[in-house]
């Protein structure tokens, strides 16, 4: 008796309809199915034209879904029959992630049953040799396994090919590290490497937010474009800060307007330096989960490039685990963000009161779990120095490729916040 091939199709217009509604979420799933995942030839072709659309950076509705397709010359009414029907019964509140899942499934199964197929039809051969089915069998299910794993090499051949690839990136620009301003900290890390975590450390109000503020001023004058996600502090008093660094001023006299002439003329300057790049500066104050976060920056690499992804601090990130499942599942998510996207991930991260004892340098003390420490390639504390409000020592507790526990001192220059170099402040580079 035959029976229908495994599908789910109204799983399959549940996905159109969630990006119908929701175009920007197809970069969600675009690299998770393909159109031969989807049973019938007509949702395939609405597929491959989503996919098409996208790559282009054009919107994905019902009438650029038609166009596409009468590009491809393909019979657009039966595909806008179905998407037609998804508009008058859209699915709001679905779980995308999950209508993928489903739909691959169905995929993989009837992938399964067409191999099933082929093979009892060879072994039903007069001549049909048993092992050599078999190992015709091995060689498919292995094949239909890869679907479900990420692709990677596992071989040193496959490994050393992209260890090539990664230093002709390099070499050839296409591939950009940054320095973060910090000449010792650069000297001894490399600075900010592509697929690496920077784990920036503090107590609260010693002046993680100003050190990474300070670097973001430094990399964007090197072209680095950069995407900060605010846990914390709004988007504006981000801003607001970075003027104050940039001007030499500080920011209530910013905000209640008691500046001099000379003053106003600093703040204009650093208006106008900070307005230039807003193509390379993004801002988010209102993302709490390593979803969101992988999603916002997966979009900007695709569509208009990303070298640095900046997370202040990873524990306000949100959800319903406990702070340890939370912080341990938050670090290893961002560190495959890192990977996947081959950018440079910096998290500012709060400490823990056990680890104050800074004699102990076995212990790295990020707070909320250990997985933030191990996803670490560089780690770093900011202390306070005893006798000098202005100064932070600068303690670099992990170094995945160099040595650990050596330290630098900067100076945060008052009111400003502007963070430098002592050697710097020493050669007469002064606050503005």
């Amino acid at each position: 008796m035959n029976k229908e091939l495994p599908k789910n199709t109204d799983t399959e217009k549940a996905i159109f309809s969630v990006i119908l509604m929701n175009p920007e979420r197809f970069i969600e799933v675009a690299d998770k199915l393909e159109s031969r995942d989807f049973y019938y030839i007509r949702h395939q072709e609405i597929w491959r034209a989503m996919g098409s659309l996208y790559q282009k950076g054009q919107d994905i509705d019902i009438v650029s879904v038609k166009t596409e397709l009468e590009k491809q010359d393909v019979d657009y009414k039966p595909a806008l029959e179905v998407l037609s029907s998804c508009y008058d019964s859209p699915v709001l509140g679905g779980n995308l992630l999950a209508f993928v899942k489903e739909v691959k499934n169905k995929s993989l199964l009837r992938q399964i049953v067409g191999t099933a197929l082929k093979h009892k039809q060879e072994a039903h051969l007069e001549d049909a040799d048993a092992l050599s089915i078999l190992t015709r069998i091995e060689k498919d299910v292995v094949d239909l396994s890869d679907q479900v794993k990420d692709g990677r090499p596992v071989d040193a051949g496959g490994i050393l090919d992209e260890v090539r690839a990664d230093i002709s990136k390099s070499q050839h620009g296409g591939w950009r590290s940054f320095n973060t301003g910090f000449y010792r900290l650069d000297e001894e890390s490399g600075g900010l490497i592509p697929t690496q975590c920077m784990i920036i450390g503090a107590y609260t109000g010693v002046g993680k937010t100003f050190f990474i503020l300070q670097i973001i001023l430094n990399i964007l004058k090197q072209g680095a474009k950069v995407m900060l996600f605010s846990t914390e502090m709004d988007r504006k008093m981000n801003m607001l800060r970075m003027l104050g660094m940039l001007a030499g001023l500080g920011t209530i006299n910013i905000l209640k307007g008691r500046l001099d002439d000379d003053e106003k003329e600093r703040l204009e300057y650093a208006e106008k330096a900070l307005g230039a790049y807003k193509q390379n500066l993004i801002i988010y104050d209102n993302v709490y989960t390593v979803g969101e976060i992988r999603l916002k920056a997966k979009k900007k690499k695709l569509r208009d490039g990303l070298d640095v992804v900046i997370v202040d601090f990873i524990q306000n990130l949100r959800g319903e685990l406990s702070i340890y499942e939370r912080m341990s599942n938050a670090a290893i998510g961002l560190q495959q963000i890192a990977q996947e996207l081959g950018i440079t991930m910096v998290l500012a991260s709060q400490v823990t009161q056990a680890s104050a004892d800074w004699a102990k340098k076995e212990v790295i003390g990020y707070k909320g779990a250990g997985e933030i420490a191990a996803v670490a390639d560089v780690g770093l504390w900011i202390k306070r120095v005893e006798d000098d409000l202005q100064a932070r020592r600068i303690v670099l507790r992990k170094m995945r490729h160099g040595r650990s526990n050596k330290s630098f001192d900067v100076r945060v220059l008052f009111p400003s916040g502007r963070v430098i170099d002592i050697d710097k402040e020493e050669n007469g580079q002064q606050d503005a």
